[in-house]
């Protein structure tokens, strides 16, 4: 028999074999017993070229009997020497296998005192076929609780992908409640969230806030003239026109009826005056027609209200301040961009 000294082979090559071996038992559907388990690790390790040659002619039609004869002829029969080392490297094994369970289930797939019992037993074994039993034993005690774990991993990655999914559609009708149907923009209730949170973000870290509140000019005579669906197309319209222009940061959102509203964070009021007067000259640029007469629309245009946040005011009174210049750019002849007192 060749030499098994355990002392020239690393427990990473110890565990490896532990874990060709039961896979080896696996496939040929072999019980995981002593003398199986001594047998495909030792065929696994390659120790003896004869055992092996034997074991691959078996392999399909193996049974107790020949296990037994095996293992007396290849594994008991050695010197005294032999007899020290293969012992040692059963110990090694064993301990992987111990080794293999804490790292499964944390000491759960065997109580402690189970375990202390089994160390104490090892200590005291001298005969490799004991060691080998010791083994067997742990793996069986284990066995049922890894394939119950792997029963309860079954379970938990459907329960996640379950709870994966609930996400998802909680989030799909959240995106859902903060959307304009028609535009597909964030809604008000979308607009009203984001601004809280941008003010909330001002009271700690002092950036600027600016907002725009956007009328489509002389929509109702779009409307009474050419009717809703064709109004509707226009309000589509000029919400893609009005994305397109659209920075990262920025939030473009339906504020209502004709009406948009942008939250323009890290904005001073010049860099959205800027803003503003960039979004009326594209939307002015503009020339709608009809998608089934072809006749072109009336001139479309935007007025726009602009305000910077003060701190200190409340949501309401911030955008009342910039609706009201919003009213103010109306007022003065609509097509123009009026900031805020």
């Amino acid at each position: 028999m060749s030499d098994t000294s355990i002392s020239n082979e690393s427990t990473d090559k110890a565990a490896e074999y532990l874990r060709l071996a039961l896979a080896k038992l696996s496939q040929a559907k072999l019980p995981v017993n002593s003398v199986n388990y001594a047998l495909t690790y030792f065929y696994v390790a390659g120790k003896d070229v004869a055992l092996n040659k034997k074991l691959d002619d078996l392999y399909e039609s193996w049974d107790d009997g020949e296990a037994q004869q095996l293992f007396k002829r290849f594994i008991c029969q050695c010197s005294e020497n032999e007899y020290q080392e293969l012992r040692e490297e059963l110990l090694m094994t064993v301990a992987q296998i111990l080794g293999s369970v804490i790292d499964l289930a944390g000491k759960a797939a065997i109580s402690n005192s189970t375990l202390e019992g089994h160390m104490e037993q090892l200590a005291q074994c001298h005969n490799p076929k004991e060691i080998l039993n010791i083994a067997s034993e742990i793996i069986a005690e284990t066995r049922h609780f890894v394939e119950e774990s792997r029963g309860f991993e079954s379970d938990l990655m459907e329960s996640t992908q379950e709870i994966s999914l609930l996400k998802d559609e909680l989030d799909h009708a959240r995106r859902m409640a903060a959307t304009d149907a028609l535009t597909g923009l964030h809604n008000r209730r979308g607009f009203d969230e984001a601004l809280s949170e941008a003010i909330a973000n001002n009271q700690r870290q002092n950036d600027y806030i600016s907002l725009l509140i956007i009328d489509i000019d002389h929509f109702k005579k779009v409307n009474d003239n050419h009717g809703h669906l064709v109004g509707d197309k226009v309000l589509i319209g000029i919400s893609k026109i009005l994305q397109k222009q659209m920075r990262g940061r920025d939030y473009l959102s339906r504020f209502g009826g004709e009406e948009f509203a942008v939250i323009l964070s890290q904005t001073p009021i010049t860099g959205a005056f800027t803003v503003a007067e960039s979004l009326r000259k594209v939307v002015e640029k503009l020339r709608l027609k009809h998608v089934k007469t072809g006749k072109q629309l009336e001139q479309v245009t935007i007025s726009i209200g602009v305000a910077s946040y003060r701190k200190g005011e409340t949501m309401k009174e911030y955008i009342e301040r910039c609706d009201n210049a919003l009213y103010r750019a109306k007022s003065l002849g609509r097509n123009r961009t009026v900031i805020a007192d």
